[in-house]
Parts: structure tokens; C-alpha cells; sequence
């Protein structure tokens, strides 16, 4: 396990509890993807039509309660979200193919071009996509005038990610080419990170230093563990000292053993390790101290049996998981996936029961 020597307190940020003190944890999110597919409204449609968004959730909605129960955690009304919401506000074209996902285009061909036009000053209320999201917000909040409806959905991304999303491919090579002006750049796009979410932040009413800060940056995943200490843990650690001086978490898909150390580097007090094969609930408890949680994944609803789904709640939860959680998606509405769906929340509703009653987590894979 990672040196205990790096569990050390960061400014005034509250200490770290020991992963043994986390309360075991579980939930089931669903959204406007599912209620997209529950209603019938085409999914790119809810990207942007205030009529199909108000469809999709008044038929949705429901339908999902229905045949999921009270348990999850039911998200909307809202647009399904755009993690592209930063970049497209600093010059991103966004497309919106039929039935899918939002696509982006990078937009700085060099390190020198990207690096002057970050140090221009943006008015986020005016640029890009942003004031059609303002607008259809507002039709959002007269349509459902009952709910509190915050503004999300037009997002942002970790600093790696960002950086690749603005140059492209081209930047996996950056750091090679041009170290020093890559760092200046990685450092002005955490700047503008930084910046893009304390608007996002006063549009809701809340204070643009947090509580607490959750990074998203996949694409660090795509970086030798060697190259992090000069060119990822800088920019995360600017990115979340700038917003926060409480608990930080963390969602990176596909890291290795090897990247896991870095995470205590920067004081993670939760971490997702998001859709990642290579790595098992053991290698994420011995390879850092931070809490973390053990996705269902939708692959893994098609594709596991309900027994199966049963021993990957217990195992992880023995193996070191702090908690489990599955996030709904548009696949998960036929039967079959249904049914799995609910074994997975009774499993973790009974998993819960064992440790309130003082099950040691070791010894839970010894009662399925």
C-alpha cells in the first residue's frame, strides 16, 4: 500500500477519515436518458427542445418509478447533459447527431495559438451555446415551475480532458514537443476551468469557493503513470486548491496499479474509478488510502446473470468498497436488465443490513 506518510492534512482542509470509518454507501441514479427511451422521444432531441425535454420527463418520469421503485435517485427535468459546455463557450463547434451523443471539434491547432486565446477574457453569460442554455433553462423553470431546477448540464472537464478536447489528438504529443509550453498551456486551461465554474456556480446562487470539489478528467488515464508528476498532479492539484479547501473527489476511468499512488498525491478523499476492466476492488484498497466506489456498469447489467451481480456486490464491498452504485441508461429499460437492476438494489439494501449488524467486510462474500 502507498506510504501512510502522504496522509497528511492540506491547508484547512478537514482530515481524511481512514477508509475503514467510511459508512458503507449505495445508490441507483436515473435521468433524462431514461426517461428519453421510457417515452419515446428521440434522445438527441432532449439536447435542445424544451417540448421534447418537457415530454420526456412528464411520460418518463413516471414510468421510471414505476418500474424501478422508490429507491433510485430520480434526476430532472432537465436537458441530458453536455460535458462540453467549457470548451464550447471558448470556441468549440458542438454537433448533435440523431439518436446519440453530443460531439465537439477541437479548435486550437498549436500550443502558441491555444495559449493566446486563453489569456483573453471570456463573458461566459454571452459566449458560445451559453445563452441559448440560459433561455432554455428559463422555459425549463416556467414549464415545471413547482421544482427546483439548477443550471447543469452544461459542463466542464478535468484539465487533461479539457486540453485534449481543445487540441485534439495532437496534444498526446505536446509534452514531448514542447514541455515547457505545454505546462504554460495545461495551466491556463485549469485557470479557465476554474473560471467557467465559479459562473456556473453564481448562476445557481452558490459561493464561488466550494465545500467540497470533484474532478472529472478521464483522459489522464491515457498518460504513462511517469509523466504524471510533471504534467497531471500540478494542474489537478491547481485545479481543486483553486475551488476548495475541503474534501476532494475524483472520477478517472482506465487507470493502472501503477497510477493509483497518485491519487494519495492529491489528497483524494473519494475516488470512481468509473468503467475500468483492468483494475479489481483489491488493487484500488492496496494501492491508495481514498475511499471509492464500485460501479454496475451498463456492459455489466447486460451481461452479468442476477446471481453474478450478486457475488460483484459482495465481493467488491468485502474487497475494500466503500460503496456501490449504478447509474441507469437507456439500455436498462428492458425486462431482463430491469430484473438485474432490482437484484443489484437488494443486494446492496441486504449487504447494508450485515454491516449495520457488525459484519466485518472481510467476511462478507461468506454470507452470499
Amino acid at each position: 500500500m502507498a506510504d501512510a506518510k502522504v496522509m497528511k492534512d492540506v491547508g484547512n482542509r478537514p482530515p481524511r477519515r481512514k477508509r475503514e470509518e467510511v459508512p458503507f454507501t449505495w445508490y441507483v441514479a436515473s435521468g433524462m436518458p431514461t426517461y428519453s427511451a421510457l417515452s419515446g422521444v428521440r434522445f438527441d432531441r432532449i439536447f435542445q427542445e424544451s417540448d421534447a425535454i418537457i415530454e420526456a420527463y412528464s411520460v418518463g418520469h413516471p414510468k421510471a418509478v414505476e418500474i424501478f421503485g422508490p429507491d433510485v435517485r430520480y434526476g430532472g427535468p432537465g436537458w441530458a447533459g453536455i460535458s462540453y459546455g467549457h470548451v464550447n463557450c471558448l470556441g468549440s463547434q458542438l454537433t448533435f447527431p440523431k439518436d446519440s451523443e453530443v460531439a465537439h471539434k477541437p479548435i486550437y491547432s498549436s500550443l502558441a495559438e491555444g495559449i493566446e486565446a486563453l489569456q483573453q477574457n471570456v463573458d461566459w453569460a454571452s459566449a458560445g451555446m451559453m445563452p441559448f442554455y440560459l433561455d432554455l433553462w428559463q422555459k425549463l423553470k416556467d414549464a415545471f415551475p413547482d421544482k427546483d431546477i439548477s443550471f447543469g448540464g452544461f459542463g466542464l472537464e478535468g484539465p487533461i480532458t479539457t486540453a485534449w478536447e481543445l487540441r485534439g489528438h495532437d496534444f498526446f504529443t505536446d509534452p514531448y514537443d514542447d514541455p515547457e509550453r505545454c505546462k504554460e498551456f495545461l495551466h491556463l486551461v485549469t485557470e479557465s476551468i476554474v473560471d467557467y465554474a465559479k459562473f456556473i456556480r453564481s448562476l445557481n446562487g452558490q459561493p464561488a469557493f466550494a465545500d467540497s470539489g470533484s474532478l472529472y478528467d478521464d483522459v489522464a488515464s491515457m498518460f504513462s503513470p511517469h509523466t504524471w508528476p510533471e504534467f497531471l498532479l500540478p494542474f489537478h492539484e491547481q485545479f481543486f486548491k483553486a475551488q476548495t479547501s475541503g474534501r476532494r473527489r475524483a472520477h478517472i476511468e482506465n487507470l493502472t496499479t501503477a497510477h493509483l499512488r497518485f491519487l494519495d498525491d492529491l489528497g483524494l478523499d473519494t475516488f470512481d474509478p468509473g468503467v475500468t476492466p483492468g483494475l479489481k476492488a483489491t488493487d484500488l484498497r492496496d494501492g491508495c488510502h481514498a475511499s471509492f466506489l464500485w460501479r454496475l456498469n451498463g456492459m455489466q447489467v447486460r451481461d452479468f446473470s442476477c446471481e453474478q451481480i450478486r457475488r460483484y456486490v459482495f465481493d467488491g464491498v468485502a474487497d475494500g468498497a466503500s460503496g456501490v452504485f449504478c447509474s441507469l441508461s437507456r439500455t436498462m429499460i428492458i425486462p431482463e436488465a430491469v430484473n438485474r437492476v432490482h437484484t443489484f438494489m437488494d443486494t446492496a439494501k441486504e449487504v447494508a443490513q450485515h454491516l449495520s449488524d457488525g459484519c466485518p467486510r472481510e467476511q462478507l462474500r461468506e454470507l452470499n
